[in-house]
C-alpha cells in the first residue's frame, strides 16, 4: 500500500490528470449544476490543507485527489452551464424559425462545390415576432447554396435573415452526435440562408485590433484561392488541407481512398505536423546559432533555437484557422518544448499529462472528440516504444564494413524505425478507431511509409516555403507550391492504390467499452514486468474478439424477435431479428446528399452498434430513392445472401447500378410471387403479401397511370407475441383493392404507407388492419404533410398511438416475458422504454 502511494506522488502529475479527467467523465455520466461540485470542492480542499500541515502525506493525498475530481466535475458543469445563459442565443432558439442575425464572419469561408459553410460570432437577434433586436452571443454555423461572395471577408460585420433551429441528431441509437460535435468547437445553434440578397454588409469602423485578429483568416482565404486557381481540384483539395486545415474540397472518392489506406491523419492538422514544422525550424535556427561565438559561449543553441520556434508554430496554427485540433495539437508541442527547456524531458508521461490538462482546462468537451482520443493516445504509445526506437537508431556501425554497406544498414534501421512508429500507432489507436469508425486500414503501415515523406516531408515544408515567397515574389512561391504539387500527386496514386486493393480495410462491428478496456489492460501486461509467453497470448485472444464480436454468438441462443424501425429522414428502412439471429433488412433509403448517404451515415452505424457484421436477406419495396438510396453501401458491407426487389426496373440510373453491384458480389436478386414465404426462423415468418396492382395475371384499366409506389412490395411479419404490416409506400387504391380481396391484414403494428401521407391511409384500410400501434418513418422538414393530418385526427379519435421517428428516433419492438415492449429515442436523446399496450379496440390477434 505504501508502495502503490509512493508512486501516486512520484507520478503526481499524472495522477491529477486522471483524476481530472474522471470528474469530467463522471458530469458526463451524472449531469448537475455546479452549485453542488463547489461546496464539495470547499469540504474536500479544506481537510488536504489539514492533514498537510500535520504532514501525513497519504491523507493530504487522498483528500487533493478527491478535491481535483470535484473540480473537474465543476469545470465540466459551468462549461455545459454557459450556453444557457439568458444572453446566448442557444436559451432564444427553441425550435427552428426564421430570424434576421447581427454578427461577425469569424473564420474563412468553406465550399465544398454545393454549398458554403460560415461561422458568425453573433451581436444581437430578432425573431420574427419581435419588433427590436436584443444583444446575444454565441456561434452560428450558417448554410447558403450558393459560393460566398469574395467581398465579405472574415471580420466583416453583417446582418442575415436565416432559419435557424439547434442541431439535429438522428434518434438511432450508436449513431454520430452532431450536436455533441458542434458543441465541442462552441457550436449550438445552426441554420441556412434562402439567397445572397438576404445577406449585407453593416457599415462600421473597426480599430486595429480587430484588424490584426482577422489578419490570419484572410491570409488563409487569399492562399486557399491562389491554390484554386493553380492547381486541379483534387490536388489544390489536398493542399488545402495540408496548409491551411480546410477539407472541404477534397471529393468523397479521394476521401475515401486515403481512408482505406490509412493516411488520413495526414490530412487532418496535427500534432505531427506541428512536430515536423518544429523540428525543420529547431535545425534551421540552431544552425543559424551555431554560426554565432557569442551564442555558443553564452547560452544554449537548442534552447535558444526551440525558442525560437515558438513564433513560426503559432503563426502556423493560425494560418491553420486555430481550430480545436490545432490549438490541442500546438499545446501538445509547446509543453514538449518547455520541458527541454526546464530539463524535465525525461518523464515525457508527465508532460504528456500536463499537455492534456491544459486542453481540458480551456474545453473539457475535448475529451469526448476522437481526434483529442487518438491525438494523446499515439503519443502514448510512442513514447512507450521509446527505448526500443533510440536502441534501434543509435546502434554503431562496424568500422570494418564498407562504407556503403554502413549506409545501406542505416538507411535500413530508419526504414524500420518509421515502420515501428507506424505499428506502434495503430496498435495504440486501433480499438478507438474501430470504435469510432468500425474500419481499421490493414495497410495503414506500410502506406505510412510511402506517403507520409511525401506529403509531410516534401508538399508540407514547400508549401510553407510558397507563403512568404508569394508575397516577396510570386513567381518563386508559385514555383514553390508546383514543386510541392508533385509530392501530392505521387501521394494520391500511391493512396489509389492500396485503396484498390482487395483487404485493405477491414470492417468491425462497433466493440463494447468493456472490450475496450480488456484491450489496453492486456496490451499494458505486454510492456510489464511479466513474460510475454504469457501475455502476448491473451493479448492475442482479446483482439480476436473484435472478429468475433460476442453479442453474434448471444444472439443464435435468442428466442424473441425484435423490429427496429430507424430514424432516417423521410424515407424508410427496418430492421427485423428473428429468433436464432437472422436478420432481414426491409428497404434502406432516406436523407442523401452528395456528401452523405443514409445507408454509410445512419443505418450501417446502427447495425455494428448492434454488432451485426452480416445481413441474411435486404428487401427493397419499391425503386424509389428514398428507401433505397443506402442500399449499395450496405450491399459490400453486410454481404446479404438474397436482394429482393418488386421485379420493376426503376426509373433511374442509381437503381440499375445498385442491381448490377448485386450481381457484381454474387448477392441473388429474387422477386416474391404471390404470398410467398420469405424468410422463416424460430417461429417467426415474413410473407409477402399478394399487391393486386403487380399481379401480372391481374388485368386493369388501361388507362390507369399506376406510381411505383403502388407496385411496392407488401410485407408482414408474424412472430410469437407481435405482428407487423409493412406496405411501403402504397396509396389508396392499392388499399382499397386489397380490403376488397379480403387480404390476411391484421396486425398488432403497422408501418404507416407512404410516410404516413394523405394519399394513402385510408379509414377503411386501418380499420382492417386494426393495429394497436402505427409507426410513421418521416422526416422533420414536413411535420404537417407526414404524417397527415387526417391520420393524426383519425389516430387521435380511435385511440390508436401514433409514433413519429422524426420526432422520437428509432422505435425498437422486442417481444419479452410479458408480451412486447417499445422502446425509442425521445426528442432529449434518452431512451424511453414501455410495454406495448392494447387500446379500447384492440383484439387478439
Amino acid at each position: 500500500m505504501n508502495r502503490f502511494w509512493i508512486l501516486i506522488n512520484h507520478y503526481l502529475l499524472i495522477s491529477l490528470t486522471l483524476v481530472f479527467l474522471s470528474g469530467i467523465l463522471l458530469h458526463h455520466a451524472f449531469p448537475h449544476p455546479p452549485q453542488t461540485a463547489i461546496l464539495f470542492t470547499i469540504l474536500l480542499l479544506f481537510p488536504a490543507f489539514l492533514y498537510h500541515r500535520r504532514k501525513n502525506t497519504i491523507k493530504t493525498t487522498i483528500f487533493l485527489l478527491l478535491a481535483v475530481l470535484s473540480l473537474g466535475f465543476l469545470h465540466a458543469a459551468n462549461f455545459a452551464a454557459s450556453p444557457f445563459k439568458k444572453t446566448h442565443i442557444h436559451t432564444r432558439i427553441t425550435q427552428e424559425e426564421d430570424v434576421v442575425l447581427t454578427g461577425t464572419l469569424q473564420s474563412m469561408p468553406l465550399f465544398d462545390g454545393q454549398k458554403s459553410s460560415i461561422i458568425i460570432k453573433s451581436s444581437s437577434l430578432r425573431l420574427r415576432h419581435e419588433e427590436f433586436f436584443s444583444s446575444i452571443q454565441g456561434l452560428v454555423k450558417l448554410h447558403l447554396k450558393d459560393p460566398w461572395p469574395k467581398s465579405w471577408l472574415p471580420g466583416t460585420e453583417l446582418i442575415i435573415r436565416a432559419r435557424l433551429s439547434r442541431p439535429y441528431r438522428y434518434g438511432n441509437p450508436g449513431g454520430f452526435d452532431y450536436p455533441a460535435f458542434l458543441a465541442s468547437k462552441n457550436i449550438r445553434i445552426t441554420g441556412r440562408i434562402a439567397s445572397i440578397a438576404h445577406i449585407h454588409e453593416l457599415d462600421q469602423n473597426h480599430s486595429w485590433t480587430h484588424s490584426l485578429r482577422y489578419f490570419p483568416e484572410k491570409i488563409r482565404l487569399s492562399l486557399r484561392d491562389h491554390i484554386n486557381n493553380n492547381f486541379p481540384s483534387q490536388q489544390a483539395g489536398i493542399y488545402r488541407a495540408l496548409l491551411i486545415g480546410d477539407r472541404s474540397g477534397i471529393d468523397k472518392k479521394q476521401l475515401e481512398a486515403f481512408k482505406a489506406s490509412g493516411v488520413m491523419h495526414i490530412l487532418a492538422i496535427s500534432g505531427m505536423h506541428l512536430s515536423l514544422v518544429a523540428s525543420a525550424l529547431f535545425l534551421i535556427f540552431y544552425w543559424l546559432a551555431r554560426r554565432s561565438k557569442y551564442l555558443m559561449l553564452h547560452f544554449s543553441c537548442k534552447k535558444l533555437a526551440l525558442i525560437a520556434t515558438i513564433p513560426p508554430l503559432c503563426s502556423y496554427a493560425l494560418l491553420a484557422g486555430a481550430q480545436t485540433p490545432v490549438l490541442r495539437s500546438l499545446i501538445m508541442v509547446l509543453v514538449f518544448i518547455l520541458a527541454f527547456c526546464v530539463h524535465r524531458q525525461r518523464s515525457p508521461f508527465t508532460t504528456l499529462s500536463f499537455a492534456a490538462l491544459l486542453v481540458l482546462l480551456l474545453n473539457p468537451l475535448s475529451l469526448f472528440t476522437v481526434s483529442f482520443q487518438l491525438s494523446f493516445t499515439a503519443v502514448a504509445a510512442l513514447i512507450l516504444i521509446l527505448p526500443h526506437l533510440t536502441s534501434l537508431l543509435h546502434q554503431e556501425n562496424e568500422p570494418d564494413k564498407n562504407i556503403l554497406l554502413n549506409l545501406l544498414s542505416k538507411i535500413i534501421r530508419w526504414i524500420m524505425a518509421a515502420l515501428l512508429v507506424s505499428i506502434a500507432a495503430t496498435i495504440g489507436t486501433a480499438p478507438l478507431l474501430i470504435h469510432s469508425f468500425n474500419r481499421l486500414s490493414a495497410v495503414g503501415p506500410v502506406a505510412n511509409l510511402l506517403i507520409e515523406p511525401l506529403l509531410c516531408l516534401w508538399s508540407l515544408p514547400l508549401g510553407l516555403l510558397s507563403i512568404p515567397g508569394l508575397f516577396i515574389d510570386p513567381q518563386y512561391g508559385d514555383w514553390l507550391l508546383q514543386t510541392g504539387g508533385l509530392g501530392i500527386k505521387a501521394a494520391m496514386f500511391i493512396a489509389d492504390f492500396f485503396a484498390n486493393l482487395q483487404y485493405s480495410t477491414l470492417w468491425f462491428a462497433t466493440p463494447p467499452f468493456l472490450l475496450i478496456l480488456l484491450y489496453y489492460f492486456t496490451l499494458a501486461l505486454c510492456f510489464s514486468k511479466l513474460s510475454w509467453k504469457k501475455t502476448l497470448p491473451l493479448f492475442l485472444i482479446v483482439c480476436s474478439l473484435f472478429f468475433f464480436h460476442p453479442q453474434s454468438f448471444l444472439e443464435k441462443y435468442s428466442t424473441k424477435s425484435e423490429l427496429v424501425f430507424l430514424d432516417v429522414g423521410q424515407g424508410s428502412s427496418t430492421l427485423i431479428k428473428f429468433p436464432g439471429g437472422k436478420k432481414v433488412l426491409i428497404d434502406g433509403g432516406g436523407s442523401s446528399s452528395p456528401k452523405f448517404n443514409v445507408g454509410e451515415s445512419i443505418i450501417a452505424p446502427y447495425l455494428w452498434h448492434r454488432g451485426i457484421t452480416h445481413l441474411d436477406t435486404i428487401i427493397v419495396s419499391h425503386p424509389d430513392a428514398d428507401h433505397f438510396n443506402g442500399i449499395p453501401f450496405l450491399l459490400q458491407r453486410f454481404q446479404p445472401d438474397i436482394l429482393w426487389t418488386n421485379g420493376e426496373s426503376g426509373h433511374s440510373q442509381q437503381y440499375e447500378d445498385m442491381l448490377n453491384l448485386a450481381s457484381d458480389l454474387g448477392i441473388k436478386t429474387k422477386t416474391p410471387e404471390g404470398n410467398e414465404l420469405i424468410m422463416e426462423g424460430g417461429g417467426a415468418i415474413l410473407q409477402n403479401i399478394n399487391n393486386p396492382f403487380l399481379d401480372k395475371t391481374q388485368t386493369y384499366n388501361a388507362g390507369l397511370l399506376l406510381q411505383s409506389n403502388d407496385k411496392s412490395l407488401i410485407l408482414r411479419f408474424a412472430g410469437r407475441t407481435v405482428t407487423c404490416l409493412l406496405p411501403g409506400d402504397i396509396t389508396r387504391r392499392v388499399e382499397t383493392a386489397l380490403v376488397n380481396k379480403d387480404h390476411l391484414l391484421q396486425t398488432t403494428i403497422l408501418l404507416s404507407p407512404h410516410h404516413g401521407s394523405k394519399t394513402s391511409n385510408s379509414p377503411a384500410f386501418i380499420e382492417t388492419v386494426n393495429p394497436e400501434q402505427i409507426i410513421v418513418s418521416a422526416g422533420r422538414f414536413y411535420p404537417l404533410l407526414f404524417p397527415s393530418s387526417d391520420l393524426r385526427s383519425y389516430c387521435e379519435g380511435n385511440n390508436i398511438p401514433l409514433l413519429n421517428t422524426a420526432k422520437i428516433g428509432a422505435v425498437i419492438i422486442r417481444e419479452n416475458r410479458d408480451g412486447v415492449e417499445i422502446s425509442h429515442m425521445s426528442n432529449e436523446n434518452t431512451h424511453v422504454k414501455r410495454p406495448l399496450l392494447r387500446h379500447s379496440r384492440g383484439e387478439g390477434r
